[in-house]
């Protein structure tokens, strides 16, 4: 049914499993300023606009590409109270509605008219994760994986997080009713466990690096020493070898020099 809901629909439709349920975005803007979270969008991909490719996104989840969801999405401008404070410090205006509805209508990749709207915790962020999320590192909490028979693993993130898809041609979000609009304890669980699948994961790379580096540091103090070590202090060099003919000199030993000097 296309129609707009108010903040009470909104409130009903989430015990809804009905798969074509619409909003306006203004309508879900307490939701899109909640504290704590942090709003991501991508396209529907290279599949296009019909709603069978944004059936399967809500049922199967958002593949990433790269199996990174930095490369998958877009971080999404919304007036939380954290990107509110971050943007007054620097010294940027609020971000309001109208302007994501805006991006949303001129949507930076291949004029999309469907953009899936995404809202993940920040608790589970890891932020020290690698930046470009490789192989799921920082927002490997909120991800599924999937390993072909080829081996190959693509990671999705989760259908529960995704809220729902702004299309243009309506001007209305479609609620995602997979979303989970207050995390389940089973969620946080799982949250909790792949979090630390997370932290673990960005230890092990850190501490392979750290490895790397002072097996390097090592080697070159090792080349050094050897370097050093082969200049023996017994090997001068040799003057007697000198043709002093050619100079038109005669070589002076040490004794003839001890001599001439106690003569003078």
């Amino acid at each position: 049914m296309e129609v707009e809901y108010n903040n009470q629909d909104i409130e009903a439709s989430k015990n809804s499993q009905e798969e074509d349920q619409y909003v306006t975005l203004e309508a879900l803007t307490p939701y899109l300023s909640e504290s704590g979270y942090f709003f991501l969008a991508h396209r529907t991909g290279r599949f296009g606009n019909a709603n069978s490719v944004v059936d399967s996104i809500f049922k199967e989840g958002l593949r990433a590409k790269d199996n990174s969801l930095y490369y998958t999405t877009i971080g999404l401008s919304t007036p939380t109270p954290e990107i509110k404070a971050q943007l007054k410090e620097m010294q940027q205006p609020e971000p309001t509605i109208a302007e994501l509805k805006d991006l949303f209508n001129d949507w930076p990749h291949l004029n999309s008219k469907k953009i899936i709207i995404a809202r993940i915790p920040i608790q589970y962020i890891n932020m020290r994760g690698d930046l470009g999320d490789a192989n799921g590192e920082r927002y490997g909490a909120f991800m599924r994986s999937r390993t072909a028979e080829t081996g190959k693993v693509t990671n999705y993130l989760d259908p529960k997080f995704i809220l729902g898809c702004f299309d243009v041609e309506k001007q209305l979000v479609r609620l995602n009713p997979r979303f989970e609009w207050q995390l389940s304890p089973e969620t946080i669980a799982s949250l909790s466990a792949k979090f630390a699948e997370t932290v673990a994961k960005t230890e092990r790379r850190l501490k392979s690096f750290q490895d790397s580096v002072a097996a390097l540091s090592n080697h070159k103090a090792a080349s050094s020493y050897e370097s050093f070590d082969s200049m023996d202090s017994d090997d001068e060099f040799d003057f007697s070898n000198i043709d002093w003919s050619s100079f038109g000199l005669e070589p002076i030993d040490d004794e003839d020099q001890d001599s001439k000097g106690k003569q003078k």
